[in-house]
């Protein structure tokens, strides 16, 4: 229930610790574990061939977050595609889907299988200081489309994409990585503009998807929707009909105040299958000795932490292992992909 950052380019005892004795269930990729291709290869086998050692560890989640324009943790020769809003702009649904394709086969070629796109986020305040052109369109409806389109292209590269940011982080006017933002919408508002991207990719196959750490008063005036029972349950599960695994972004952003101790608790009951801290190592022994501890204790139901664990091996059970695509040809081909992307990027 724990995808976690790690230090090093190469496999280490910590790291190892973390799958085998802590049972990790997946990793976050950084620039701090890439050099090249072939070095990232090497490391991602020598992880996932420690599960292969120990049948009870089932395969990891190999994650990163590779969105194009600034977000793009792996640094060349990977394609520095364009960021997401010049296919809003090219407004091709053709377009949308070949990047998500060749995005997927670039992360597949390394063993890469989990990417924390595509943004779902409505870009609806120009004054966004953390969105902007990650997000696709201003158009709701644009977004939902071309956002399907990109899934279902990396799905097709053997590529779980992760959708994000739920249920919407475009309206808002403060950066989540350093405070608790507040979108004071309607509930109309919310139902009309944030939430068709994620209703549509839902009914598209859409797998996985991501909080945000942001507070909708219309719904929840006490928690961000990463701790939301009535975002998570209400809204997504019942209203959204999502079957799926629900991943909190990140916990170290300075958006989530409450103590660690308290979060393992909170996340369970609003609905969070699996927590993601990207490089504290400390924060991962002590949300997982908190989490274990809640369940001993009866704080969280055995019932809800089985039904989270059912979630997250069906998506792994689905996860391809079989061997990996030719980066050279593939990064020859995304070039030219590249730059039609980029005729249509507007500043």
């Amino acid at each position: 229930m724990i995808i976690s950052g790690f230090e090093g380019t190469s496999l280490n005892a910590r790291t190892e610790e973390l799958i085998v004795e802590q049972g990790i269930g997946g990793l976050i990729l950084f620039e701090r574990n890439y050099k090249n291709p072939e070095q990232l290869l090497r490391l991602i086998n020598d992880l996932q061939a420690l599960t292969a050692e120990h049948p009870e560890v089932p395969p990891l989640f190999i994650s990163v977050d590779q969105e194009g324009g600034r977000v793009a943790r792996l640094g060349k020769p990977f394609t520095q595609f364009p960021p997401m809003s010049c296919l809003g702009q090219a407004d091709s649904d053709d377009l949308a889907y070949r990047f998500g394709l060749a995005m997927g086969k670039e992360m597949r070629a390394v063993g890469v299988n989990m990417d924390y796109a595509p943004v779902l986020d409505v870009h609806s305040n120009p004054a966004n200081p953390i969105i902007g052109q990650r997000a696709l369109d201003t158009d709701p409806a644009k977004v939902a489309r071309l956002g399907a389109e990109l899934i279902r292209g990396f799905y097709s590269a053997g590529v779980i994409p992760v959708g994000k940011h739920f249920p919407g982080h475009g309206d808002t006017s403060q950066d989540s990585h350093l405070t608790l933002p507040r979108v004071e919408r309607t509930l109309e508002s919310l139902e009309q503009i944030e939430l068709p991207p994620f209703t549509h990719a839902i009914q598209h196959g859409l797998q996985v998807i991501m909080t945000a750490h942001v507070v909708y008063p219309a719904w929840d005036a006490g928690q961000p929707a990463t701790f939301s029972h009535f975002i998570l349950n209400n809204v997504l599960r019942n209203s959204l009909q999502f079957e799926g695994v629900i991943i909190s972004d990140d916990l170290e952003m300075q958006a989530i105040d409450q103590k660690l101790e308290s979060i393992p608790e909170l996340g369970p009951r609003a609905g969070i299958d699996v927590f993601l801290i990207c490089h504290d190592l400390e924060k991962v022994n002590a949300l997982q000795n908190a989490l274990i501890g809640d369940v001993e204790a009866g704080r969280i139901p055995r019932a809800t932490i089985e039904q989270s664990l059912s979630r997250i091996f069906k998506v792994k059970e689905k996860l391809k292992t079989d061997g990996n695509p030719n980066l050279e040809n593939i990064l020859k081909e995304n070039q030219s992909l590249a730059e039609e992307m980029r005729a249509f990027l507007k500043e």
